[in-house]
């Protein structure tokens, strides 16, 4: 029991129950009245850790005439517990019964302002302020920089920072804190560098700005000096330390990171623990994510996350489901993650599944979470959860924004529903350059390169100011199309008339265009003119190019630049084999088969997978693991009796290995999208159009093939390979035969 006693009249209350003991004998004695009393207790009850607000409120109602200290008490009470409009009504309420005000009062009212969102009430008492006091301290006016910084308005805040006689190192902080917040780095790092003192704070504030905006290496630098300095970092700055790691994916100094929080003793608060199981999932790590995650006292849900989302990206998706399965409590990022990581392994049922499972939670997806799971759908080509995404942003009447609108354009126009992302891009009320670009790189990926030039076209009459993003798109179109003369033009205005300079992918567009329409001597002066120094890719575009048109010399010379820059990947080696096989040069060819052998180089198998019922089928050339592998070969027996009577004959010569005709033909018939194809014509109905994903180029030979198919079976079907969509109907394909 708190007693108050002669000789310690007030004495402070060390919690809550305290304070309300204290309380209880003020009113039944009728001490209210004494000034010490309610101040003290006022005081006691508004502090956010120990008070209570609404005994604050009680208290303050019954006493008589309060004073500037009891209502900047108040006010600030108010402030934190997040109810700054409250704090503002306070202030009103103390200039009706004129009160005076002191600097405090506009302390805790510039705070309060600057929560709410109100620029009228804050430049109202910011006129008042200085008509009142001449005497303006930094500890009032760094407030005010706060309040101006809260309302986006970096110019007033500037101003009031700059009229600051003698700056602290919170007033410094603050206006460098603001600039970082709004985006603008260089200018905060230029005020950062200008500053006589800096703390803990100043750094943090400057490492956390580049690492969230995403310049993980320039984060890490300023941690490394802020270490020089001799400043110890707090729990933010390691946070962000983590951040800049994990983009860097360096696991190493992510570990000093670590040895760094034990060696100083640093508090490890829910986000840093967070931070620590997220650094080492995404840097790969995955054991030393677990092994840390079960050394933490208590499992906070970013941590549960964390390593959900570090399994799913190894492709262990049993093991995070095991995870997300014990979890007690789930956020949205915990469904998400594990939809995400269902559709990257292509279990898609198991994703609507889950999908379902949130809606029937008491969760909702947002607009972050759909976004999201469209994004994965469109890297996958998952047509069918992407379809049910749509539904589901319809039948919940969810405004289909920006981000939104451009996911869903995105996602149709990757799994080849060309119809269906044009239908969503004439819906959207509005549209920016992303817009504009994802529905261009559609057309253009889809074979409709006169489209989507058109479309960007219109992009400029709208006065849609076009970026380097944009111009691959129009460039790869061009290239895809075969539009030599629109590429030409293209490429020259992007720097003429936008000031856009050309990077490495926009050179790599040029030489595939001129590559593709047997213009190699042209490609190859692109090359040679390039700014930079030319990758495997751009390289690897004109091998192929030379293959296409039998320039056997110039391949071996292009080949040696292939293999230079990427000794130990298949690619190079296989299509000089194949050129030389073409061109009857058996004998170096065979050299290329033994230089693979000997450095270990394997081919990478080809593969095709059909999404059928919700589960996505993988088909591998040979394989015939399969549980339905009889009834697939029937049907492939049955495809190619029925070619064979409508004339085809197999090109046989673009079988390189050595085997007879018969053997080749019967390679050429087991080639994965074919498989595919077969058990698409088994499983699906007769109007469902077939969808095949290929992590190779279509082969000659395959693309005649499924012509014909789509001819004989009157079916469509579309087939997206390592760098194009090919749409078949009617005996024809959208790339009309120039891929």
């Amino acid at each position: 029991m708190l007693l108050i006693n002669s000789k310690h009249q007030w004495p402070t209350p060390r919690s809550l129950r305290q304070s309300l003991q204290l309380l209880a004998q003020i009113l039944t004695t009728g001490s209210l009245h004494s000034p010490p009393s309610s101040t003290h207790l006022l005081k006691s009850l508004s502090d956010p850790e120990a008070g209570s607000l609404s005994l604050s409120l009680t208290l303050f109602s019954q006493i008589p005439s309060p004073s500037t200290f009891h209502y900047n008490t108040l006010i600030l009470a108010f402030s934190r517990s997040h109810r700054p409009l409250d704090s503002i009504l306070s202030f009103r309420q103390m200039h009706r019964e004129s009160v005076p005000f002191d600097p405090y009062t506009f302390r805790f009212l510039f705070k309060s302002c600057g929560r709410l969102g109100s620029i009228l009430e804050g430049r109202l008492a910011h006129c008042l302020f200085v008509k009142l006091f001449s005497d303006l301290g930094s500890w009032v006016l760094n407030a005010l920089i706060q309040m101006y910084i809260e309302f986006g308005l970096l110019g007033d805040a500037r101003r009031v920072f700059v009229g600051i006689e003698v700056k602290d190192v919170v007033s410094w902080t603050t206006m460098m804190g603001g600039l970082v917040k709004c985006g603008m780095l260089e200018e905060a790092k230029k005020l950062f560098d200008e500053m006589p003192e800096r703390n803990v704070v100043s750094w943090t504030s400057m490492i956390g700005g580049f690492s969230k905006a995403r310049r993980a290496s320039e984060s890490i630098e300023l941690f490394k000096r802020m270490l020089a300095d001799g400043i110890v970092p707090d729990s933010a700055a390691m946070v962000s330390a983590l951040s800049a790691c994990t983009q860097l994916r360096d696991l190493e100094y992510g570990k000093w990171v670590h040895r760094l929080i034990d060696q100083e003793r640093i508090l490890v608060n829910d986000n840093l623990a967070a931070a620590l199981v997220d650094m080492y999932a995404k840097c790969g790590d995955i054991e030393g994510a677990h092994q840390y995650f079960h050394l933490m006292g208590r499992k906070i849900l970013p941590a549960w996350n964390a390593l959900i989302d570090g399994y799913c990206k190894i492709g262990n998706i049993d093991a995070a489901r095991s995870l997300f399965n014990q979890m007690g409590n789930r956020d949205i990022i915990s469904y998400n993650s594990m939809m995400t990581g269902y559709i990257h392994s292509s279990r898609l049922n198991e994703a609507l599944l889950l999908f379902t499972e949130l809606r029937a939670s008491h969760l909702c997806p947002d607009k972050f979470t759909i976004v999201g799971l469209l994004t994965a759908c469109a890297s996958s080509g998952s047509l069918i959860l992407g379809r049910a995404m749509h539904a589901y942003v319809e039948s919940c009447s969810i405004e289909p924004d920006i981000f939104i609108g451009t996911a869903l354009v995105d996602m149709y126009s990757k799994c080849g529903k060309m119809d269906q992302a044009k239908l969503v891009f004439d819906r959207m009320s509005r549209r920016d350059v992303l817009t504009w670009t994802a529905i261009i790189t559609g057309f253009a990926m889809n074979g409709m390169g006169k489209i989507a030039l058109e479309h960007f076209n219109k992009m400029i009459e709208e006065g849609i100011r076009p970026n380097a993003v944009a111009y691959i798109g129009v460039l790869n179109a061009c290239s895809h199309s075969g539009l030599i003369e629109e590429g030409r033009k293209y490429f020259k205005e992007m720097r003429d008339s936008h000031n856009i300079d050309p990077e490495i992918e926009h050179y790599g567009c040029m030489v595939d265009l001129f590559g593709r329409c047997g213009q190699l001597d042209e490609a190859e002066q692109i090359i040679k003119e390039m700014p930079m120094k030319p990758n495997a890719v751009i390289w690897g575009s004109l091998l192929n190019s030379c293959r296409v048109h039998k320039n056997t010399d110039l391949a071996k010379a292009v080949a040696k630049r292939v293999l230079q820059l990427e000794p130990d990947l298949d690619a190079g080696y296989v299509q000089l084999y194949n050129i030389y096989m073409d061109s009857g040069r058996k004998i170096d060819a065979s050299r290329i088969r033994r230089l693979m052998e000997e450095r270990g180089i394997r081919k990478i198998a080809g593969f095709s997978s059909i999404a059928v019922g919700g589960k996505v089928y993988k088909f591998i050339a040979g394989n015939r693991t399969h549980p339905e592998s009889a009834e697939i070969e029937e049907m492939m027996r049955e495809i190619t009796r029925r070619l064979k009577e409508a004339g085809y004959s197999p090109m046989i010569s673009r079988v390189s290995v050595e085997m007879d005709e018969e053997e080749k033909e019967q390679a050429l018939f087991g080639h994965s999208e074919r498989m595919a194809i077969a058990f698409g014509i088994m499983r699906l109905g007769a109007n469902v159009p077939i969808h095949i994903v290929k992590n190779l180029r279509v082969c000659e030979d395959c693309h005649d093939v499924i012509k014909m198919i789509a001819k004989i079976w009157r079916r469509d079907i579309v087939v997206r390979d390592r760098s194009r969509f090919h749409h078949f109907r009617h005996g024809e394909c959208s790339c009309n035969d120039f891929w």
